[in-house]
């Protein structure tokens, strides 16, 4: 059972989701994750395991989804993050901290809650009142933030970073370091994630892939360029991925 909860209007500016996954049913035990650009709080309901935070990844993971008994995360939308922890978003890069270093006791008494909630609905609700308690007044994204977060959701090309940061009259050091800071990349490697993942969603389908034309589609230089990216941020090759026929575009079975 996997299910998606929109946050209310109160956490919605900073939260794209909720979600509560139990006994995950998977074809290998085995799991690469791939990064897909986002940053996320995991809370473990099945075992004592703290919960963690889990910052922006430039590399993939490997999930046993034997231990996924019941399990609850929170999706942040870019920079949103922010609002619930203190450090800056960089600071959780290729990390997965466990929570009570950064919340406390209440991290722990946060799972407490979560595991006595009877139904889906219930531990939503709680997981919603313990997000709302914890959330600072919101902190606005900067000017030059938000507006390369549009034009890079919009054209994820490297190339773009510089005009961006013409448009945003800034500096190109000054720039990158509000973003990475702010988002937990760099904008050429967040565009670099985001574009991997639009290849991702393109030849999720199935069937033949002509795979020059979605280096041509994704703005990469050439077939070799995509197949250089796709290894560094997955571990293999593009035509072992589809080879792998993964369950989800982000998990790739593992032998």
């Amino acid at each position: 059972m996997l299910l998606e909860h929109r946050p209310p209007p109160t956490l919605a500016p900073c939260i794209e989701k909720l979600w509560y996954c139990e006994a995950y049913q998977a074809a290998r035990r085995y799991e690469r994750v791939l990064p897909n650009g986002t940053f996320q709080l995991v809370i473990d309901l099945a075992s004592a395991f703290p919960p963690l935070i889990v910052g922006m990844r430039s590399r993939y993971a490997v999930l046993d989804t034997a231990a996924l008994r019941s399990i609850m995360g929170v999706l942040f939308r870019p920079g949103g993050a922010r609002a619930f922890f203190d450090a800056p978003a960089d600071a959780f890069y290729n990390q997965e901290i466990p929570l009570d270093l950064v919340w406390g006791s209440d991290a722990m008494g946060l799972r407490v809650r979560l595991q006595e909630a009877a139904t889906p609905a219930e531990k939503f609700r709680a997981l919603e009142a313990a997000l709302e308690r914890r959330a600072k007044k919101r902190l606005e994204l900067h000017s030059a933030v938000r507006y390369g977060l549009g034009e890079f959701r919009r054209m994820p090309h490297t190339r773009g970073v510089l005009r961006v940061t013409r448009e945003a009259g800034l500096s190109r050091r000054r720039f990158s370091q509000l973003f990475r800071e702010q988002v937990g990349l760099t904008p050429k490697l967040y565009c670099r994630l985001h574009r991997f993942q639009q290849v991702l969603r393109q030849i999720a389908g199935g069937g033949p892939v002509d795979w020059a034309d979605v280096a041509l589609a994704g703005g990469y230089c050439d077939q070799a360029h995509l197949a250089h990216e796709f290894r560094d941020f997955s571990g293999i090759s593009p035509g072992a991925y589809l080879a792998s026929d993964p369950p989800f575009p982000n998990h790739v079975p593992m032998d």
